[in-house]
């Protein structure tokens, strides 16, 4: 198998590096990780640049084949490496692949106000005492919406599999309540149930005690 390199954010809060770390390690994949230090350096950003396009992280780099955007690596290496080999870190149904998909897509696209509000930083490193903005507390309560339509109460996944998506989900629910903003007590199991996998740990455990 060709090495994979991961080139990540120094400063551990990218909810999308986190993203890939878990993808990694939910696979059972060895890799060697690279954090980058913000601005990237011209010459670094330059060979992510001719590799994978974009000077950006996460970066993925498989042998030969460099690929970038957290979503796009995550479904390339659910259908590089696969099952019974490897774990399933997306559904096998396609309609639930397909919603899994949306999930991912929302939370990249969506919820800026709840994520200036309460940073990946907060979640982390040190929570944030002040109140949420108009725009933070109407993100806040879109999220809830949707995470109480596709969280059933007494369940712990979004489907019959667990899935990528289940923590990506729970990262964004964990912005209101690493910060004691109030959130259905079903979604904090769902999030905590997450925060409890050994992936999730095993990347709380890189970032410095420092902060």
């Amino acid at each position: 198998m060709s090495e994979l390199t991961l080139y990540g954010d120094a400063s551990w809060q990218s909810p999308w590096v986190f993203h890939v770390m878990v993808a990694l390690d939910e696979l059972g994949l060895k890799y060697k990780l690279d954090p980058l230090r913000f601005p990237i350096a011209t010459e670094i950003k330059s060979e992510l640049r001719l590799h994978a396009l974009l000077g950006k992280t996460p970066c993925l780099a498989h042998g030969e084949f460099w690929l970038t955007e957290s979503a796009a690596i995550s479904e390339y290496l659910s259908e590089t490496f696969t099952p019974p080999k490897h774990s399933r870190i997306m559904p096998s149904s396609v309609e639930e692949r397909a919603r899994a998909r949306q999930i991912m897509s929302w939370l990249r696209t969506s919820l800026f106000g709840l994520r200036e509000d309460r940073p990946t930083s907060s979640v982390f490193m040190r929570p944030v005492t002040s109140p949420l903005s108009e725009k933070g507390r109407q993100d806040a309560e879109e999220l809830i919406r949707v995470a109480e339509q596709v969280i059933p109460a007494g369940t712990t996944q979004m489907f019959a599999e667990w899935s990528i998506a289940d923590v990506d989900l729970a990262l964004m629910l964990m912005r209101l309540i690493a910060n004691s903003d109030r959130v259905p007590q079903h979604l904090i199991d769902f999030a905590m149930a997450q925060w409890g996998r050994h992936s999730v740990r095993k990347y709380q455990a890189y970032i410095p005690t420092s902060h």
